[in-house]
């Protein structure tokens, strides 16, 4: 009788925890003053994931990768015409399953690119 009582519980607990949806692994990538932190993103093909974008200059940015968003399957968020545009202090998440390949990012606000804010996207 007492090992039917301790096995139960843990029984209750494993079903319990198994109904629960699996949340997409997060990334946080960081807008700054003419770059992007990391550098490069790398993502894992086919697999879900939620990217963070936090712009944390004072003046505005964007995150344009066409190409790449136009490849992955978006679950949640809006990436517009391929692209995040972020006011300062501002941010947005996009739950997406990336495709393989390697992708290019920029920043679309004018000479923001030629200044140096551009960056690779890996996906393996």
């Amino acid at each position: 009788m007492r090992t039917f009582l301790l096995i139960t519980p843990i029984l209750l607990c494993a079903g319990s925890a198994a109904s629960q949806p699996v949340a997409a692994p997060v990334q946080g990538i960081a807008l700054y003053t003419y770059g992007y932190n990391p550098d490069p993103i790398v993502l894992t093909a086919g697999k879900a994931v939620t990217l963070n974008f936090l712009n944390r200059a004072t003046k505005g940015h964007d995150f344009t990768a066409k190409k790449f968003f136009s490849s992955s399957r978006i679950i949640s968020g809006d990436v517009g015409e391929g692209e995040i545009d972020l006011e300062p202090g501002r941010s947005a998440s996009v739950t997406l399953v990336p495709t393989a390949g390697q992708y290019k990012v920029h920043c679309g606000h004018p000479f923001h690119k030629m200044m140096g804010m551009s960056g690779d996207i890996v996906v393996r």
